[in-house]
């Protein structure tokens, strides 16, 4: 009984620890060397990113820049940022951040905390209010005077 206990012991050790370190590959059981790492072989699962919260922040430069703070969270420890889309119809900025997880992962199941910076475009803008939607969360700021770069 002291042997089946000792191995018992270790599997559950051994589990522990990979949950711990973020991923294992289930067909090879073998720890992901680099996740970055996108080949044909893998398969990801694309979502919209879990957003809780912007902060437009505007440097007083000439031109101003503006920049979107998107905090957020992962489901998962293997979950990343995927791409990050801007676009601008007139008075409005939408962004959609995507993320990706290897789809044949097990990985630890907490929330993990996030924070992306993400620079608008808005050099060349008339003075106005603008609003700003990252994945849904909203919030806007003004430009007091046109964001134009005088000779």
């Amino acid at each position: 009984m002291n042997r089946t206990f000792k191995t018992f012991s270790i599997m559950l050790i051994s589990i522990l620890v990979l949950s711990i370190s973020g991923c294992f590959d289930t067909e090879n059981n073998n720890q992901t060397p680099d996740e970055n790492n996108e080949s044909e072989n893998n398969e990801y699962i694309y979502k919209t990113a879990n957003i809780e919260n912007i902060e437009i922040n505007i440097k007083e430069s000439l031109p101003v820049q503006v920049r979107v703070m998107a905090e957020g969270y992962f489901s998962d420890g293997c979950t990343q940022i995927h791409e990050i889309e801007k676009e601008r119809k007139k008075n409005n900025f939408n962004v959609t951040i995507t993320t990706k997880r290897p789809k044949d992962k097990i990985c630890t199941q907490q929330i993990v905390p996030f924070e992306e910076n993400i620079s608008l475009d808005v050099e060349g803008l008339k003075a106005g209010v603008y609003n700003v939607s990252v994945n849904g969360v909203n919030s806007s700021f003004e430009l007091t005077t046109d964001n134009v770069v005088q000779d």
